[in-house]
This record gives C-alpha cells, sequence and structure tokens, in this order.
C-alpha cells in the first residue's frame, strides 16, 4: 500500500466545492426541512464521490473521505440529512464490494452520528471556532474502530498505516474546509438576516411594504384556488389622539398589540404588513366571501378587547376594516383601491366596524 497525499488533495478540493455547494442550498428561497434534505443528498454524493479514488489498503478494502462528509452532514444539516447521505454513502460503499464492506459501512454510521452529536452540542452557539473544528475531526476519527471487524491479518496493516493517515485526514479535513462550512453560512445567514430587515417592519415584526408587495406576487404565482381571494385594509380609529393623548410610546406598544392580534386572527397561509402609520394589510388566498368577513370580525373584535397598560390604566384601542373579495385572480394597485373605499365608507359609518366591496364575480 502507497499512501500519497495528492489522492487525497482531489477529495479536499470536492469538500471545499460541497461547502460552496453548502452556501448555494442555504440562500434556496426553500423550507428548512427542503434544504436540509437537498443537503443531505449533497454530502451522500460527496461521499460517493470520494469512493471513487481511494487509498487501497487490502483487496476490498479502501480509505478514504467518505465519513469525513457523512459528519458534516448530521454536523451541520442535523439527523434527517445525515441519514439521506449514509444512505447515499451505504449504497455506494455496497456497490463497490469487497472485504470491507461491513466495517465501511460501520465507519459510516459512527462518524455520522458522531458529526450529528457534535452539531447537537454546538446548538446553542452562534459560530464554529477553531476548537470546536477540532473536536469535530477527532469525533470522526471513532469511525476508525470499525477496522476491528476486518479480518485479523488485514486490520493489523489498517491500523498501523491507514489509520493515522485518515485520522490526520478528518482531523486536517475537520479544521480546513469546516471554516469554508462556517464561512458559507455566516454569510448565507447574515443575507437573509438582511433581506428580512429590508422587507420587516422593525416595530411590529410583520412585513412591510416591500415585502408585502414580493409576497403578494408570490401568492398569486402559487396558490390556486377555487374559493377566491380578499385584501383587508385595517386601520386603528383616531389614533393621531391616541398619541396627542398617551404619547408615542404608548402608540407603538399599541401597534405592537394590534401586530400580534392579526397573527393570532388570520391563517398560517395568509399574509400581513404594516403599510405605514397606523395602516395594516392582510392578504387572504384560498378565502370564501364568507371566510373573508370573519376574518375580519375576528381582527376588529380582537383589537376592540385588547388593550395597554399605562400608568395603571389600560389603553384599548379600536379598528375599521375595509375588505375587497374577489373570485378571479387579483390585481394588487385594484384590490387595495377598491378595500380602501370601503375602508372610508367604515370611517364615514361610524367607526369600528367592517365593511366589503360588493363580491367580483368571474366571467361567464
Amino acid at each position: 500500500m502507497k499512501l500519497n497525499a495528492f489522492e487525497f488533495l482531489d477529495n479536499f478540493a470536492l469538500m471545499a466545492l460541497a461547502a460552496v455547494l453548502y452556501g448555494i442550498i442555504l440562500r434556496l428561497d426553500y423550507p428548512r426541512d427542503v434544504r436540509r434534505i437537498l443537503g443531505g443528498i449533497m454530502f451522500g454524493v460527496g461521499a460517493a464521490v470520494s469512493m471513487m479514488d481511494p487509498l487501497r489498503v487490502a483487496p476490498g478494502v479502501i480509505v478514504d473521505l467518505r465519513s469525513l462528509f457523512i459528519g458534516f452532514s448530521g454536523a451541520f444539516l442535523g439527523p434527517v440529512a445525515m441519514v439521506i447521505s449514509l444512505t447515499i454513502g451505504a449504497v455506494t460503499r455496497y456497490q463497490i464490494g469487497g472485504t470491507g464492506v461491513v466495517p465501511g459501512i460501520v465507519a459510516m454510521t459512527l462518524a455520522g452520528c458522531s458529526g450529528t452529536l457534535w452539531g447537537y452540542l454546538m446548538r446553542n452557539r452562534s459560530r464554529a471556532r477553531v476548537r470546536h473544528l477540532l473536536l469535530l475531526g477527532l469525533m470522526l476519527c471513532v469511525g476508525l474502530l470499525a477496522f476491528l471487524l476486518l479480518p485479523p491479518e488485514i486490520r493489523i496493516k489498517a491500523f498501523k498505516n491507514a489509520a493515522p493517515y485518515a485520522a490526520a485526514s478528518y482531523i486536517l479535513g475537520a479544521l480546513l474546509l469546516g471554516t469554508f462550512v462556517e464561512r458559507e453560512r455566516f454569510y448565507a445567514m447574515r443575507e437573509r438576516r438582511l433581506t428580512n430587515e429590508v422587507n420587516t417592519d422593525p416595530l411590529t415584526g410583520l412585513l412591510n411594504r416591500r415585502g408585502f408587495q414580493s409576497g403578494f406576487e408570490a401568492a398569486q404565482e402559487e396558490t390556486v384556488s377555487e374559493n377566491g381571494a380578499a385584501i383587508l385594509l385595517v386601520d386603528l380609529d383616531h389614533f393621531k389622539k391616541l398619541n396627542d393623548t398617551y404619547g408615542h410610546d404608548i402608540g407603538d406598544l399599541v401597534l405592537q398589540s394590534v401586530g400580534a392580534t392579526l397573527r393570532k386572527a388570520v391563517r398560517q397561509s395568509d399574509l400581513l404588513a404594516r403599510l405605514g402609520g397606523e395602516e395594516f394589510v392582510v392578504y387572504l388566498p384560498n378565502a370564501s366571501m364568507a371566510d373573508a368577513r370573519n376574518i375580519a370580525e375576528r381582527i376588529r373584535a380582537g383589537i376592540e378587547t385588547s388593550s395597554v397598560a399605562s400608568n395603571g390604566s389600560s389603553i384599548k384601542a379600536s379598528t375599521s376594516i375595509g375588505g375587497c373579495w374577489s373570485l378571479n385572480a387579483m390585481d394588487l394597485t385594484t384590490g387595495l383601491k377598491r378595500a380602501d373605499v370601503e375602508l372610508y365608507k367604515a370611517k364615514q359609518g361610524g367607526r369600528n366596524q367592517v365593511r366589503f366591496t360588493p363580491t367580483i364575480k368571474s366571467a361567464a
């Protein structure tokens, strides 16, 4: 057996590429579970590719960096991703065959579990430092215990020649490539945070006008419904007077309370935003006219019954709501204009009430 460091450099380059792909996956606008599945597949493919050019200890016995890929999957993406990458790696190793099939699969399993344990231990830390990555590399070396499952004559040779080299590779790989992965994770999180800040109202945590428009356009593309959809404009009554009487600090608390009430009153699929001042907007995809009216009334009642404490007093607010419902695909500008007309009617009609535009039916 000839140990050649250059045979492992290709695997390190592959791991660096995997780190870049990991960053790309983190930036995808998919649910977290979907991103983890994609990451598990990516690391599993990396493990499989690593086995294509291994270090051969004996006939049917190979050493490579597959455990590093599996361990990273568990460490940075969690147990589900680890199982996915382990499955891909195990199937590949089984197809290669040879005496080392069972020990090889056991080694990957031990490394994957060790990486997942490391990820659990790191769950409350924002970033992994050098000492943490060194610990990860050492934990991945647990997989080398699978050499004990080899026949005695091969086992001694593997522990003497291949184990030290593989252990050094795992530790060096965890330090260098773990740094690459951490860098990608840091940049992806920063970009996501900046995007959230651009699209989010800092006071209430709801979307702002820009974020609502983007979310509305995405919902129009994704949502297919025969029930129709609605837009609600929610405007607090006499809010300027409330600010003048109690101060802007109390006004801000009222706005935050309204944001919380809106979240409780709507469905998970609905879109909420603060347009500015005391005006909010709600988009209700896949909602019948009756559903839209019920949600609007729930919002109105929730705001009316909630209160904010100030110097021993309870500060209450009320709201007027204008709604527009359509069975057809809804244009945002048109929907907002129609809802605004109804909002004006609610204000003129005595406030603290819900008004809806006449139903817009589809053409025959």
